[in-house]
């Protein structure tokens, strides 16, 4: 609420003045004198009119001169609106953070100009608006908040120029961050200036806005922005091999009312190719496009939809090392001719010939009989029971599932729990020994082998299972399939940088049917896409550090280029035949290409986070105050100006001065030129 005052409230006597001109008039009104004149009767009856409407004019004169007078006292009064607790609202706005919202869906153009252009422009008016001797700071909020300069300042001129030269960026907004650094550059009192789109993807998470400060929320989209982007573009499997044949998976969403027809365009391995999908309003869809790989190496590529207000999200970078044919290291102690031992039938499965498994190449080994040479150079380790690991055997299987390769143990005999290495902390904890003779049922877990699971397929098997098994408190997540006791029968759990397969099923004949069915082939292949899956590096988006692993050959120095082709400086966390590099937070989205002599070593895609491509605005109620602060939403530029500041009014009282003015001298020239036309005297002498 606001109440009014003046700053010169001495000058309110001169409303004394008003009544001079009702003294004026009666002082030199025309004193009538009586004259006998015959005719007299005629000119009352001709001029009874005329005399209504002069008494009219007279009183609209007085009353707009007597306006006038009340107007240039109160002018020169000088008064203005006073907010409700000004004391401490003018000291808070002495005090002043401008939060500016740089992240990637503030470059949405509405009306040929960005939000943060015009986040931009409102926050440097705000600071031109600041009174003299205020302390102000400039925080822009992106992947992690950048004041521009690093405390409260009275340089508001400095602050100015550095804003003026602040650009967006490909950045998420982290807005928490942003609200906690503005509240350590406070401290306890003070007003926090929010100038964002307010999305409610990054506003949802932030629980109550900080406490003892009031904080003015300042919306710069005019509308509801449509947007259409790839959010995803994944390889399935994501580490394919050459010579096997893959998926990308592009995943367009479509954040606006209506749905629509969009085309993704891929370009990947010297190849083009289109896919049109139908996209639901609010909703997503994936364009799907079958790619393969004649080499090893690394390989990049880009799926893009036609620009929109948002063009930024519409390109999805993608980057893929496929690695020669999988070395799967089989370690079983029975005889490789025993067609009735699990063994067997795994290899079978995983390979029944040279030309059925192309991207595969399996050795089968003894546990004693394995070398250094073999455990260093095999992709995939393949424990099926009996098997005892050697100390030395089963430290260097530990540290090359942590380093990435992968790991699958059958338990399927009496000596399955030494296949189960503590250090690889699977989802479950053996029991006891079993032995079912009616059988088991396979139960589905909430974690699907295949894309489309039918529990059906499981359904009409049957299995005399060894062990019972418990799943561990927040581990079922990480379960295939279960028994109906609740153990687990298929597991795969991510270790280190690779990923562990536990298979609690008998696959001899006389344990189950697993091994005529078709299913156990499927099962075993899908599994291994699936450890390949787990091992997928973790999306990399603009603003946060990254590690990229480079297997590597001689001492030559690896060279890393941005999308533009400057060299990006790394630091070397780890060597050997992979070097791990520990990379800066990178600024754009695109490829990142490191080379070593010359050659393409590997690749790596920098893209948007997807959370930046819903573009709907969260409803400003549901942000909550702190504990003792207050909360304002700022619906136009002169609130945004005027907040917390007194009002003036004197504006407003000259203009009003002048349009009265203006009133009178127009009303006196329009009855002067009524007085000169003939008079009603006239017209009844002449009658």
């Amino acid at each position: 609420m606001n109440w009014a005052a003046f700053a010169n409230p001495w000058m309110l006597a001169g409303l004394a003045a008003v009544s001079l001109p009702v003294l004026i008039h009666y002082l030199t009104r025309a004193r009538p004198k009586r004259i006998a004149f015959p005719p007299f009767q005629f000119l009352v009856e001709a001029c009874a009119g005329q005399q209504a409407v002069h008494r009219l004019r007279t009183f609209v004169l007085l009353a707009i001169r007597c306006l006038l007078v009340a107007a240039l006292v109160l002018l020169f009064a000088r008064p203005f609106l006073k907010p409700t607790g000004a004391a401490s609202a003018s000291q808070a706005n002495r005090r002043a953070v401008l939060i500016v919202d740089a992240s990637l869906s503030m470059r949405a153009v509405q009306r040929g100009v960005s939000l943060f252009a015009r986040a931009q422009a409102e926050a440097t008016d705000v600071l031109r608006s600041l009174e003299s001797g205020s302390e102000a700071a400039v925080v822009l909020a992106g992947a992690t908040p950048r004041p521009l300069l690093p405390a409260l300042s009275r340089n508001i001129p400095a602050l100015h120029d550095e804003l003026i030269k602040a650009r967006p960026t490909y950045e998420a907004c982290d807005p928490a961050a942003a609200l906690a650094l503005g509240k350590r550059l406070l401290g306890s009192a003070g007003t926090i200036y929010l100038f964002s789109d307010f999305q409610e993807s990054n506003w949802k998470g932030v629980g109550e806005l900080p406490a003892g400060l009031l904080c003015r929320l300042r919306r710069v989209a005019i509308e509801a922005i449509d947007n259409i982007a790839i959010t995803d573009a994944r390889l399935s499997p994501a580490e394919p091999v050459a010579g096997e044949a893959a998926e990308l998976i592009c995943t367009v969403f479509n954040c606006s009312p209506r749905a629509r027809q969009e085309t993704v365009r891929l370009e990947f391995t010297d190849s083009t190719q289109e896919a049109r999908v139908s996209v639901p309003a609010f909703g997503s869809a994936a364009a799907i496009f079958n790619v393969s790989f004649p080499r090893p190496g690394a390989f990049t590529g880009k799926a893009s939809l036609q620009p929109d207000d948002l063009p930024e999200d519409n390109t999805r970078y993608v980057a893929v090392r496929v690695q020669k044919a999988l070395q799967v290291l089989l370690v079983s102690d029975v005889d490789g001719g025993d067609r009735r031992a699990a063994a067997f039938f795994v290899s079978r499965a995983l390979a029944p010939s040279a030309e059925a498994a192309p991207g595969l190449t399996i050795t089968r080994r003894h546990s004693q009989d394995m070398d250094r040479g073999i455990l260093e150079t095999a992709d995939v380790f393949v424990l099926v029971a009996p098997a005892m690991l050697s100390g030395e055997a089963a430290e260097i299987i530990e540290r090359r599932v942590h380093e990435g390769a992968r790991f699958m143990a059958f338990l399927d005999g009496a000596n399955a729990p030494f296949l189960v290495p503590a250090a690889f902390t699977p989802p479950f904890q053996l029991q006891h020994a079993v032995r079912s003779e009616s059988g088991d049922t396979l139960l589905a877990g909430t974690r699907k082998l295949f894309a489309e699971a039918d529990a059906g397929d499981w359904g009409s098997l049957r299995f005399r299972r060894h062990f019972q098994n418990q799943v561990l408190q927040g581990r079922h997540s990480e379960v295939f399939l279960s028994y109906p006791d609740g153990s687990a029968a298929l597991s795969l759990s991510p270790v280190g940088k690779g990923a562990a397969v536990f298979v609690n099923l008998p696959i001899t004949p006389d344990g189950s049917d697993l091994a005529g069915s078709p299913l156990f082939p499927a099962v075993l292949h899908e599994l291994l896409r699936a450890l390949r899956r787990g091992s997928e590096d973790r999306a990399i988006t603009p603003g946060n550090a990254w590690t990229l692993d480079v297997p590597t050959k001689g001492d030559q120095a690896l060279i890393v280029s941005d999308p533009s082709g400057a060299v990006v400086q790394p630091q070397v966390l780890a060597s050997g035949r992979s070097t791990r590099l520990a990379l800066p937070p990178p600024r754009v989205p695109g490829l990142y290409l490191v080379k070593q002599a010359e050659a393409l070593a590997a690749a790596s895609a920098v893209n948007v986070d997807a959370r930046e491509s819903d573009t709907r605005p969260i409803a400003l109620e549901k942000l909550k105050p702190g504990l003792g602060s207050a909360v304002a939403v700022v619906r136009n530029d002169e609130e945004l100006l005027l907040a917390g500041q007194s009002r003036p009014l004197w504006p407003q009282f000259a203009a009003a001065a002048a349009l009265l003015l203006a009133l009178e001298m127009l009303l006196l020239a329009f009855w002067r030129r009524q007085s000169v036309s003939p008079s009603a005297f006239e017209k009844a002498a002449s009658s």
